[in-house]
C-alpha cells in the first residue's frame, strides 16, 4: 500500500494542495459540508426504518433520500482524498485512520444488509432485523465521522 500511497503523496496534485493557500482548507470544507449532508440523509433513513412517519413507506422514502446519500459519499470520498494526498504515507500510519477505514467498510456492508432487509419479497412491515441494522448504520457513521476529526490527534 506504500507504494500507491506515495505515489500519490509524491504528485503533483498533492503538491498543489501543499503549496495552496485555498485548495487544503476547501477541501476540509467541503469535506465538512458533505459529512453533514450525508449523515442527516442516512440518519433520515434509518429513523424511518426506526419507524418514524413520513408521507411514504420506508422503502419509498428510502428510495428518494438514497441519492441524496450517493452523492453526498462521493463528494466526501473525493474531498477526502484531497485532503489524504499531501500526507498520504504519514495518514496511512495513523491507527486512527485505519479504523476509520475499517468503519467505513463497516457502515457499506450495513447498507447492503439493510437493504436486503427492506426489500425482500412481500414483506409489507419493516423487521426487528432492519432496525438493527439501522441503528448500525447510525453506530458506523457517527463513528466515522468521530474518528476523522481524531485523526489530526494522533
Amino acid at each position: 500500500m506504500e507504494g500507491p500511497l506515495l505515489a500519490l503523496e509524491q504528485s503533483g496534485f498533492a503538491a498543489a494542495m501543499r503549496s495552496s493557500l485555498f485548495l487544503y482548507p476547501l477541501a476540509n470544507v467541503v469535506h465538512i459540508l458533505a459529512a453533514l449532508t450525508f449523515f442527516a440523509s442516512v440518519a433520515a433513513m434509518d429513523f424511518r426504518v426506526f419507524g418514524a412517519k413520513t408521507v411514504a413507506n420506508a422503502r419509498v422514502f428510502i428510495d428518494r433520500v438514497r441519492p441524496v446519500a450517493i452523492v453526498a459519499f462521493l463528494v466526501q470520498a473525493g474531498s477526502g482524498v484531497m485532503l489524504l494526498a499531501p500526507e498520504a504515507t504519514h495518514i496511512w500510519h495513523n491507527p486512527v485512520f485505519r479504523v476509520k477505514l475499517v468503519a467505513i467498510a463497516v457502515g457499506l456492508a450495513n447498507v447492503v444488509v439493510l437493504e436486503v432487509l427492506i426489500r425482500r419479497p412481500r414483506q409489507e412491515a419493516v423487521t426487528g432485523a432492519a432496525r438493527g441494522a439501522a441503528g448500525v448504520s447510525l453506530a458506523a457513521w457517527l463513528t466515522v465521522a468521530t474518528l476523522g476529526r481524531l485523526i489530526a490527534y494522533f
